[in-house]
């Protein structure tokens, strides 16, 4: 599903500060991984380059056999849309949307029905032991409860 080989990235600025020095990583369907290491190790850059949030310098990137670099925003924005889930540290929940409206929402850009995605949210919601909480909004949560509404989020797309 993810291959990478000879991934490099160096941020230029006074100094050129090179990040990442030749990462390689396969991550098959359905496996889960931690990326762990020191600050300022290139924890960040790697999975914004694995997010399509930003682009390597060289080496290769196949994300399910598609070479993922220099892609267009909207095709980027697809790729991300069907294929990566994150799990952001702030949350990024939208406030005026409830729990289950902040799960539905990728669906929703992903073109399922109404009905479906309503289904498919409320029953990832139901596995974290938050339907009660499903037409609460995010101020109404604790960070615990938001940080579930957000895996339910990135997680949703393994039941399609």
């Amino acid at each position: 599903m993810i291959h990478l080989r000879d991934i490099n990235k160096t941020y230029q600025g006074a100094q050129p500060l090179h990040v990442l020095k030749g990462i390689n990583l396969d991550i098959a369907e359905g496996e889960f991984v931690s990326i762990m290491g020191a600050s300022g190790s290139g924890k960040s850059t790697l999975l914004n380059i694995l997010g399509i949030l930003d682009n390597y310098d060289t080496g290769e990137y196949l994300l399910a056999g598609n070479l993922i670099k220099n892609l267009s925003e909207t095709r980027a924005a697809e790729y991300r849309n069907r294929m990566i889930g994150f799990i952001f540290q702030s949350f990024n929940l939208i406030g005026f949307k409830t729990a289950v409206e902040n799960v539905e929402l990728p669906l929703y850009y992903q073109g399922v029905s109404r009905r479906t995605r309503h289904k498919l949210a409320m029953e990832w919601l139901d596995r974290l032991g938050l339907t009660q909480w499903a037409e609460h909004y995010p101020n109404e949560m604790s960070g615990g409860q938001k940080q579930r509404v957000a895996i339910a989020r990135a997680l949703k797309k393994l039941a399609l």
